[in-house]
């Protein structure tokens, strides 16, 4: 939440672009706004459309109407609006030259040319919005975007930056990074270069289905990490700039930037610690139909920013659509509103701002047009979902979970783990609710961490997870376990044990048991076979392989580190929960229903969304709330209908759901 003289600010919004729309709509379109709940709007300011001749800027429609932003300002103080700003200087938004005078856009964002001129832009565009700072007598602007996705687009400023051959950026960097020592460089590459002027980047193919050179082994690798790892460097360098910049112009209100929802540009970490909140873009097709880990990936990705962001908040959610892309997205229904910003609270988000609330040129299909008239069946949902906001609160609200996961971007950018990571899937499948974890930050909170990355990893990340295991946590792997540093040396700080051998062709069902005590598990998998291990083996009678050993369990400092050489499952994950004793607060059965558990003192919200193709009658166990013996209050925020009942213990709540839709309830223990 945010605040400005004691009162709360919702972080909730929508686009609204003044200067794409008729001027003498304004007022009516921002009467739409409010009737549907909405207290707050976010607009850009396009650099290339109020400077009309070079180094000549209208913000006061002298020159076009459209140009009128202290006319714009002006009206929604006066209206009562809290505002978002994004004056730049990039803005994109399907505007020429990504919103910069031509004569700018020849420049990358960090040559000296670009800096001047984007200096004196925002020099005379703070003139304009500061008045109407929140920090300012009356005013409303209360948070500023800086910039907009920074990217150092490498295909269109790659020879401003020695991705073709001639020494620049690129090989500035590089010699930083390996610290002058050219002898270092060609040992991690597997190059001979005789300077740092030679050194050229080596990228592998980064969209899946192209064609195009493979690793080969781990020099290649190294090569095409540190080339992601100059990308981070630049967009780190250039929020740097825009940010200082901003402040030494007197921008004195939060400042935020918006970051893609992949990990070829930006290092989330990096870029929080650049401003005071980062926030996500995201447009997923319509209903989550990319695939069948459409839904999982996005409430993943939010999972991420919830862990990293001051105040996660998605600062682009896809309302309407771009000319061209509804082709691809199909028509984003009802449904889908309601089930992505479900969703989207599920995961544990703060605020959005829909992009675009209001229809413009080259967008359209917004629950608002360009003249202020309302898409009705889009319109009513909108509000509806404002409301459900309003009442739960979310920046409030602590998110009830045992369970993490970890999750390292650099794997993911250099195309070493994808997104459909088997423990993530098999969480999402047995619905158990868990956060993301960047073992980069300080020890997880959660009882319990399964590690979900590869076999690389920064030593920082090895030292907080065994500070995590001694200090009281359980630290699970299945094949893929940290052993190696991110220059790929042999690290094993941790603890884990490599196996013996890998038994590599043999995939069949057979049983184990983690404790003498426990029912048998069977999987189908390929094994890791282990040889003399500390702690406790975990062993299973692979039939014409004999007894092996598949697994251990050991103890350091307080926690336990539980390594098993199989491939993880939905069943096995239960068990592993069961056997330590870690309890879900709520899951469901029903097939693709997914449920989190929220709680604010006394008061319980339970967020379900079924991301199936057919309306279900789902089943919800609330085990966080098995102690409670007495009444309760529970509330449909839909409906609003109000009954008092109470809970039995582990008695199924049952809810009715429809197809790709979600519900909320909220369960107040105390009058």
């Amino acid at each position: 939440m945010i605040y400005v003289d004691g009162k709360k600010v919702p972080i909730l919004s929508g686009e609204v672009h003044y200067w794409r729309l008729n001027p003498n709509y304004w007022k009516e379109i921002l009467d739409r706004v409010r009737e549907m709940g909405l207290k707050v709007i976010s607009t850009y300011i396009p650099w290339h459309y109020h400077e009309y001749e070079r180094g000549k800027l209208d913000f006061h429609g002298k020159t076009d109407p459209g140009r009128d932003l202290q006319g714009f300002l002006e009206l929604t103080r006066r209206e009562g609006f809290w505002v978002i700003i994004r004056p730049g200087p990039y803005i994109y938004s399907e505007w020429p030259n990504d919103g910069v005078p031509a004569y700018v856009y020849k420049y990358h964002r960090l040559h000296p040319k670009f800096l001047e001129y984007a200096s004196r832009y925002l020099e005379k565009v703070c003139k304009i919005i500061k008045p109407f700072l929140a920090s300012r007598k009356s005013g409303h602007i209360f948070l500023l975007q800086a910039d907009n996705e920074i990217d150092p687009w490498p295909d269109v400023f790659g020879h401003q930056y020695g991705l073709d051959g001639k020494p620049g950026l690129f090989q500035q960097y590089i010699r930083e990074l390996y610290h002058d020592n050219l002898e270092e460089l060609n040992d991690c590459w597997g190059t001979s270069y005789q300077s740092f002027k030679e050194v050229n980047a080596f990228i592998a193919t980064m969209f899946q289905g192209e064609t195009g050179l493979p690793l080969k082994g781990d020099k290649e690798l190294q090569r095409n990490i540190d080339y992601f790892r100059f990308k981070y460097f630049y967009s780190r360098k250039v929020a740097d700039w825009v940010v200082a910049e901003y402040r030494r112009l007197g921008i004195d209100v939060p400042i935020y930037l918006n970051l893609y929802p992949f990990f070829y540009a930006h290092d989330w970490i990096e870029m929080q610690k650049a401003c005071d909140l980062i926030g996500l873009d995201l447009y997923p097709l319509a209903e989550f139909s990319e695939d069948r880990y459409e839904h999982r990936k996005i409430t993943d990705k939010i999972r991420y920013l919830s862990s990293v962001s001051k105040l996660p908040f998605i600062a682009e959610f896809a309302s309407g659509v771009w000319h061209a892309r509804h082709y691809e997205t199909g028509v984003l229904t009802p449904n889908h509103y309601r089930l992505l910003v479900l969703s989207a609270i599920l995961a544990g988000v703060a605020g959005w701002n829909w992009y675009m609330l209001v229809n413009r040129d080259n967008w359209y299909m917004s629950p608002i047009n360009e003249w202020g008239r309302v898409r009705g069946e889009l319109f009513k949902v909108f509000k509806d979902l404002v409301r459900i906001y309003e009442k739960m609160q979310p920046p409030t609200l602590t998110k009830l979970t045992n369970v993490a996961i970890t999750f390292i971007p650099i794997q993911h950018a250099a195309r070493t783990l994808t997104h459909n990571s088997p423990i993530a899937v098999q969480l999402y499948e047995a619905d158990v609710d868990y956060d993301v974890y960047d073992p980069r930050l300080k020890p997880c909170k959660q009882p319990v961490l399964f590690y979900s990355g590869n076999q690389w990893l920064e030593t920082q990340g090895h030292e907080n997870l065994r500070q995590y295991v001694e200090q009281g946590g359980i630290l699970i792997a299945f094949r893929d376990y940290p052993r190696k540093d991110d220059r790929f040396r042999n690290y094993n700080l941790t603890g884990f044990e490599d196996p013996e051998r890998i038994l590599f062709e043999f995939k069949r069902r057979f049983s184990f048991r983690l404790g003498s005590s426990r029912p048998l598990l069977e999987v189908t998998s390929s094994v890791f076979s282990f040889g003399a291990v500390d702690g406790q083996k975990i062993e299973a009678d692979l039939g014409t392989y004999g007894k092996q050993t598949i697994g251990y369990l050991k103890s350091i400092g307080k926690g336990k580190i539980l390594h098993l050489g199989i491939e993880p499952s939905r069943d096995v994950i239960i068990e592993i929960l069961r056997y330590f004793d870690i309890k879900t607060a709520c899951y469901s059965p029903t097939k693709d229903v997914t449920t989190a558990l929220f709680r604010r003192d006394h008061v319980y919200y339970l967020v379900l969304v079924n991301n199936g193709d057919e309306d279900k009658s789902a089943s919800v166990t609330l085990t966080a709330l098995e102690r409670y013996k007495g009444s309760m209050t529970i509330t449909d925020l839909d409906t609003g209908i109000r009954k008092r009942c109470s809970y039995e213990r582990r008695t199924p709540f049952t809810v009715e759901v429809n197809r790709k839709d979600g519900k909320v309830f909220e369960f107040r223990t105390r009058a």
